[in-house]
């Protein structure tokens, strides 16, 4: 109990640090694509790689604007959106990017916790993942999650890699649920001219490197 209740104190007072300052703690996840549970698609909807145009065509569905380099890129064969349909109806999406994901990518919402990877061949990114608030509570997440499994799988992408906010614990648990494991953290704190960043060294094996964040003056 005492282990708890210091873990709540430590990230009420990272809440706080974030509201005034620079602060971010980043997880880094990965999985073996052919380790990942399987979530079969919910009668009634389809799961399917989306093109942009008809990402183009449900975007009033949504509460923000897809990013145009997004689309672009989608386009150009640098990312990948698999989204679930029920019927013309848009229920969710994720998105996964190839290569190099630069910082604009990866972030918490201010520009300075952006924090570059660099991905193996083999490994892809996972970001922008959405289920409508009308159709959660359907285990869409974890059916968008293994039809993308499935589909990359037979791309040649043996490894999947996302990232999460340290404080935003009921995606910690979403991860989790999926089987995938934490296997690095960095972090920011940036108050005035104070600036303090860390970064985790990763197995020589490891599908993906990390650049260093924009925000960084240490």
């Amino acid at each position: 109990m005492k282990t708890q209740s210091t873990r709540s104190i430590r990230w009420l007072a990272y809440r706080v640090v974030r509201r005034f300052a620079i602060a971010n703690v980043c997880h880094f996840y990965q999985s073996p694509i052919d380790q990942m549970p399987r979530t079969p698609t919910p009668s009634g909807y389809e799961v399917c790689s989306c093109s942009s145009e008809r990402l183009r065509k449900h975007a009033s569905a949504l509460e923000y604007a897809i990013p145009e380099r997004d689309l672009e890129m989608l386009d150009s064969g640098a990312a990948k959106c698999f989204a679930a349909f029920q019927a013309d109806s848009l229920a969710g999406f994720a998105w996964v990017a190839f290569g190099n994901i630069p910082g604009d990518m990866n972030h918490d919402g201010k520009p300075e916790t952006g924090l570059p990877i660099q991905l193996s061949d083999d490994s892809a990114f996972v970001f922008q993942v959405l289920v409508l608030p009308a159709y959660r509570g359907r285990r869409l997440y974890a059916a968008i999650m293994s039809q993308m499994a499935d589909q990359l799988q037979k791309d040649g992408i043996e490894t999947l890699v996302l990232t999460t906010e340290g404080s935003n614990h009921r995606a910690l648990k979403a991860v989790d649920r999926m089987g995938f494991q934490n296997v690095a953290k960095a972090s920011l704190f940036r108050v005035g001219p104070l600036c303090r960043a860390t970064y985790p060294k990763l197995a020589q094996a490891s599908s993906f490197k990390i650049g260093y964040y924009v925000g960084d003056e240490s």
